[in-house]
């Protein structure tokens, strides 16, 4: 993929520090690209101890493409490009995209052990005479925008502002599989949405949400974040038809209340029917 201007950065989170990278490069060309590494390079780096992801690889893709980019490289963090000196890494990626013009957020690092700084950039661009900038940091709430912030928040449920700081209400998309049916006994089927593992997910707890299956438009919805990790189990009123083996979307919009294990189940219906009544008033506010 050639392209004139490239946004280059981790982008895991595609929170608002990301989004005005990916937009300062379209101000110089609409069709700038952004290049990003699948798997993030904290993946290979820290084997066992990455980070939990903000986005699949999927989803990170999916939400650059919405930035107004025109297109997304990903390039595969490899052996060669863990190994690689950062001026070596600009040579051999500006072979790969043969960009005129960088553009990088401010606490940008590249190359081995992360070794090469904005500084380092900044040098190289004007040896090999390519345009370079530097968006400064983007706050929100006093403090810059981290992805770090955002999983500690989503961790603590605090959705909002998480919101905030993503410019969009956090989402999860999986495919749907099939459950035990402990839902629909109780009056109340749901969708059991599969997502990868190395995702994020709110802590365990009922949230009022909107469910998209496919293509189709987001519905109001009550789920649960089970204490197993990579599933969300949504009941959307209304829903009728087969969601299995389809790919369905979750966008959380506000916490309810913690897991409550033990309940039996006539405490348990009464809960649930609280909770779907508060995500049908969430979403008409």
């Amino acid at each position: 993929m050639r392209a004139r201007v490239v946004a280059l950065g981790g982008f895991d989170g595609i929170h608002t520090g990301h989004l005005a990278v990916a937009r300062a490069a379209v101000s110089l060309d609409a069709q700038a690209s952004v290049a990003c590494f699948e798997p993030l390079p904290r993946q290979v780096l820290s084997p066992g101890g990455a980070p939990m992801r903000l986005t699949t690889p999927f989803e990170r893709v999916e939400a650059l493409g919405a930035s107004g980019v025109g297109s997304v490289i990903v390039l595969p963090f490899d052996e060669e490009t863990r190994l690689a000196e950062p001026r070596d890494f600009l040579h051999r990626l500006r072979g790969l995209c043969g960009f005129e013009q960088l553009v990088v957020g401010y606490d940008f690092h590249l190359g081995r052990g992360r070794s090469g700084s904005v500084m380092l950039l900044e040098e190289w661009c004007a040896e090999t005479g390519v345009g370079l900038l530097v968006v400064p940091e983007v706050a929100c709430g006093g403090a810059a925008v981290k992805s770090g912030r955002i999983r500690e928040l989503l961790r603590s449920s605090a959705l909002p502002e998480a919101a905030a700081l993503l410019g969009r209400r956090y989402s999860a998309t999986g495919a749907v599989a099939r459950g035990k049916g402990l839902g629909r006994e109780l009056g109340f089927p749901t969708l059991n949405v599969c997502v990868p593992e190395p995702k994020l997910l709110p802590g365990p707890g009922s949230y009022a949400a909107f469910v998209a299956v496919e293509a189709g438009r987001g519905r109001p919805a009550a789920v649960f974040v089970p204490e197993r990790p990579g599933l969300v189990e949504a009941h959307v009123p209304g829903w009728s038809g087969d969601a299995y083996a389809r790919m369905a979307r979750v966008e959380f919009v506000e916490f309810l209340r913690p897991a409550e294990p033990g309940l039996d189940n006539v405490l348990l219906k009464r809960k649930i029917e609280g909770d779907v009544e508060r995500a049908m008033e969430v979403a008409q506010e």
